[in-house]
């Protein structure tokens, strides 16, 4: 069974246009994750640990990043765990989505479908090749590595999955696709983003730690109701690096201290 591409790529479209997106690449992926009223959750686990995951808690739909890869990572992780959401989570089952390495793709249909869509989402085909044309002014045929990190900066995508895309939809061959790698491999991505003056933060992690402000005002006025102790705000309020001390109230009791994770399995 293979996946409706032409489907997926609609679906992609379709979601770019309901969000007024006029630029040729996504510029705030977590604006238009937080538009559609998915919560994200960004923290850093970790390299190499995992991804990401997706799943539906209580009704709510639930998006996870892992911070500590880098930004260009992060990013199409999270647009690959929105295509997630919206073909795995119709039916709003309790499963969860766990991606350890997004680019394998022919495990599932679900992964494949997920892989295609988040390339949909931020390099649709048209939009590439519009940007070849007039930003870079060049034929396709022409290419090089300078032309792919520009691609890059645009898309907020990483060089390897902007060459991918560009062979994907035909618009560069096997033969350029190999030297635009290897030019990339002899020069490093670091050095080529120096020589057009590009900003490198999507060649670095963030260790970005972003939670719904729900989480935040749900566990304020829970201590603030005398429904959990300070020693639980507290540890709840390091994950965001909020000094709980501000919210202490002059009368806290230490109560019997209750688990962090009961704060999240309670959280509504």
């Amino acid at each position: 069974m293979r996946i409706d591409t032409t489907e997926v790529e609609k679906r992609a479209l379709d979601i770019r246009q309901e969000h007024n997106i006029q630029t040729y690449g996504v510029k705030d992926i977590y604006s238009l994750i937080n538009q559609r009223g998915i919560h994200l959750i960004r923290y850093p686990f970790g390299k190499d640990i995992l991804l990401g995951f997706s799943t539906i808690f209580e009704g709510k739909r639930i998006v996870v990043s892992n911070s500590s890869e880098i930004l260009s990572r992060e990013i199409y992780t999270i647009a690959h765990e929105l295509g997630h959401i919206i073909y795995d989570f119709e039916d709003d089952n309790q499963d969860v989505k766990i991606d350890i390495e997004i680019e394998n793709i022919n495990e599932s249909i679900s992964e494949a479908r997920a892989f295609h869509f988040a390339n949909c989402l931020l390099m649709p085909g048209e939009e590439l090749l519009k940007f070849i044309k007039f930003e870079l002014k060049k034929n396709t045929k022409n290419l090089n590595a300078l032309d792919i990190v520009r691609i890059q900066v645009e898309f907020q995508v990483s060089y390897a999955s902007a060459v991918k895309r560009l062979f994907d939809i035909n618009a560069i061959d096997y033969r350029l696709k190999n030297e635009l790698f290897n030019e990339r491999n002899e020069i490093t991505s670091r050095s080529l983003f120096k020589i057009i003056d590009a900003d490198e933060k999507l060649l670095k992690p963030s260790n970005t730690i972003k939670v719904p402000s729900q989480y935040l005002e749900y566990v304020i006025t829970n201590y603030e109701n005398g429904y959990i102790p300070y020693s639980s705000i507290n540890k709840s309020l390091a994950l965001l690096g909020i000094d709980s001390k501000i919210f202490k109230k002059d009368d806290s009791k230490e109560d019997e201290e209750l688990d962090i994770d009961d704060i999240f399995e309670e959280f509504e």
